[in-house]
């Protein structure tokens, strides 16, 4: 192990916690949950990866559901356990970091400690979007039963939830790398 590895282990022990359950819970949602998933409805896609999903798409795939229930539980448990922690791990892992790599970093030629708040805008809409999206999914999806009118609106919100969860994640990692970059070209 390298002595600033070792530092940072020291010095950042819930960054590297954070970073730890975060890629654990990744793991698990991936690797069980969706390929059960998949499994159990003949190849489709967990609406919560699907970036390209549309209304008329999540009320097909709740209308399957309907007749899938270990699908649905599926889908459901995922929401109520790996995806219930995931959200604030990841944002505080995300969150964590940028505050770590700041200092001393220098961004579009200014101080990167000058835009730690605008840094911080897009970890900290992850978690949110993320949460609104399981919310939204939980709603939707069996064994909720709402009425049509009531479906169509879940259904599109969820989409523009999951767009924007995966968007604001994307910058938030995009944010880290252009601060390991920074901070490694000092």
């Amino acid at each position: 192990m390298s002595p600033r590895l070792g530092d940072s282990l020291r010095t950042d022990p819930l960054l590297w916690l954070t970073g730890l359950i975060s890629a654990g819970l990744l793991a698990v949602m991936n690797l069980r949950d969706a390929a059960r998933f998949g499994d159990l409805t003949h190849g489709r896609t967990m609406p919560d990866f699907d970036v390209g999903s549309t209304p008329e798409s999540l009320l097909a795939l709740r209308d399957f559901l309907a007749s899938r229930p270990e699908a649905a539980e599926t889908l459901r448990a995922m929401h109520l356990q790996a995806d219930l922690v995931l959200p604030a791990a990841l944002t505080l892992f995300l969150i964590l970091a940028i505050r770590r790599l700041v200092p001393g970093a220098i961004v579009y030629g200014r101080p990167a400690e000058k835009l730690l708040p605008l840094l911080l805008v897009f970890p900290i809409l992850y978690g949110l979007t993320d949460y609104v999206e399981n919310a939204i999914s939980l709603m939707l999806f069996p064994p909720a039963a709402p009425e049509p009118a009531l479906a169509a609106l879940l259904a599109n919100a969820l989409g523009w939830a999951t767009r924007l969860k995966f968007l604001a994640v994307t910058i938030a990692g995009v944010t880290v790398t252009r601060l390991l970059i920074a901070r490694f070209a000092r």
